[in-house]
Parts: C-alpha cells; structure tokens; sequence
C-alpha cells in the first residue's frame, strides 16, 4: 500500500486515503431546513384545439363504403351536407372546405334520385312481359338504365378520390378545389 505522497505506507499501519470529493461549504450546526416541503406548482396546462379547417366533413365520404349497396352513398351525401354545413359557423377556412363539401354530398344525392326517375320511368313506359311476371324496358330505357349503373361506379370511385384528397387537403389548412356542382355559396367575410 501507498500513501498519498506515492510513498509506501510504515509497515502494520493503514494507508491514508486521498479524498474523493471535494469539501464543499459547510452549513453551521443548529440550522435546521424545512423537510417535505412540496414542489412548486406549475399553472394547469390547458390544451389548445387545432385550427377548424373543415376536415370532417370531407372525412365522413367514407361512409359511402358502409357495405349495403346504394344506402352507403345516400348516407355518406346526407353526412357530408349536414356536417359541412354545420362548419360555416367555425368561419374562414373551415366553412369555405366545409360548404364545398356540403356541394360534394349534394352532388352525389344526385345520383340516387336519377336512379328514381329512371326506374320509375321504366316502369311507366315499359310494357307487361307476356308472362305477367313483370315489365319489359323498351331499348332506349335498357341503355339509359345500363349508363345509370354505370354512373353509380363512377360516382363510387369518385367518392374514394374526394374522401382521400379533400381530407388530405384539408388538414394540411388548405382550399379543397374539388369540381362539384355549386348548389350552395360559401359564406362571405
């Protein structure tokens, strides 16, 4: 063993150990300090809401793909009309989105009242089958009926698109400019 000055230490005593910290200030004796005092409190932290920007309302065209034929677009149209219209209170850019939204879900109910008029206008104008077990079309109403099933997977994959770009567009704070039918103005100011 050694001591501290690098000589060895006399025989049969301990070495002498170097200090490993530092002395500090001392504190006199007698003083006492407060024990469990709590930690100092912070002001409640209070969330801050997001920016409305109408993203909701191009969110909810995916309820077209609700798995019942036909019934998921209706639901979807009417969801978007009502919700976007419901953004215009929110002003600026939300009700801007939400309005053009609110277009997309009327555009889209479009499609459901031409199937309407087109079944019911088959059934006026066509005539009884020779069995009696229902209504022949006339060939003009076969083409008219094949484009309006035709025009429900255009509308169907249309829907996938504005859902997914209007949504995107949306939360990202901008205009959503989508071509839609303009059944309703934004609100001014």
């Amino acid at each position: 063993m050694t001591s501290q000055n690098g000589q060895p230490a006399p025989h049969g005593q301990p070495a002498r150990q170097a200090q490993a910290y530092p002395q500090g200030q001392t504190y006199p004796q007698g003083q006492t300090y407060p024990r469990n005092q709590p930690y100092p409190q912070n002001q409640p932290y209070m969330q801050v809401a997001p920016p409305r920007n109408g993203t909701i309302a191009w969110a909810l065209g995916f309820l077209a793909y609700i798995p019942i034929p036909f019934l998921g677009l209706i639901i979807a149209g009417i969801t978007q009309t009502i919700v976007g219209l419901k953004q215009r209170k929110h002003g600026g850019l939300a009700a801007e989105n939400g309005v053009r939204a609110a277009n997309w879900g009327l555009t889209q109910l479009c499609w459901p009242v031409l199937m309407v008029l087109v079944i019911v206008t088959g059934l006026l104008t066509g005539t009884p089958s020779p069995t009696g077990e229902g209504v022949l079309f006339h060939p003009v109403m076969d083409t008219i009926a094949m484009g309006t099933v035709s025009l429900y997977l255009v509308v169907g994959l249309l829907e996938a698109i504005y859902a997914i770009v209007g949504t995107v567009q949306a939360s990202r704070g901008r205009r959503v400019l989508l071509p839609v039918i303009p059944f309703l103005r934004t609100p001014r100011g």
